[in-house]
């Protein structure tokens, strides 16, 4: 009689429930060989089963969404209510990590308070205030694009010959006209 690892107290690690998701939008449990639906899903959930969700046309890993789908259709029917300040963590926690990965990833000198290799502080540094709210981080990196954009077609312009020209016979008029101003006074006078 062989004894399984989970009796010996040990925790096996053990693959998860592969749910393959059809174009048309049907769920086959490949486990037991049977179409399942979400509901079914959600009470494997509540069971403590791992599931995994596999778009079975991309391959793609689509897990998330099903569950989030799940609780979408639960709140809908007033079935199960989360409560409003979980759901609300749940969206704040996501964005979080999202914003994390992306800073971490090539296009994170684009995002406001990403950590960028010469940003690194010296061990002798004291720690920095904690960072403003993402939208100031927004609103700042908005203003030093805006910043940045005046400046670039300010020199694009300057070093555009017609537009240098242009402020040369603007320059040249208004002396001609504080010239011709002056005679009119003088001839005023006499």
């Amino acid at each position: 009689m062989s004894v399984k690892p989970e009796e010996q107290g040990a925790t096996a690690p053990t693959s998860p429930r592969v749910v393959k998701r059809y174009s048309n939008r049907k769920l086959y449990d490949t486990k037991d060989s049977r179409y399942v639906t979400l509901p079914q899903i959600a009470t494997m959930v509540r069971e403590g089963e791992e599931v995994q969700i596999i778009d079975n046309t991309s391959k793609d890993d689509i897990t998330e969404v099903t569950l989030a789908q799940i609780i979408y259709e639960e709140q809908k029917d007033n079935r199960r209510s989360v409560p409003l300040q979980t759901l609300k963590e749940l969206i704040h926690q996501r964005t979080e990590k999202v914003l994390a990965d992306l800073r971490e990833g090539p296009i994170g000198r684009l995002i406001p308070g990403a950590k960028h290799e010469d940003d690194v502080q010296s061990p002798k540094e004291p720690p920095k205030p904690p960072a403003p709210s993402l939208v100031d981080q927004a609103k700042g990196k908005i203003e030093d694009w805006q910043h940045q954009l005046d400046e670039r077609v300010h020199s694009i312009l300057l070093g555009f010959r017609p537009f240098q020209q242009l402020q040369q016979e603007v320059h040249r008029l208004h002396e001609r006209i504080d010239e011709l101003e002056e005679r009119l006074r003088r001839s005023d006078k006499s």
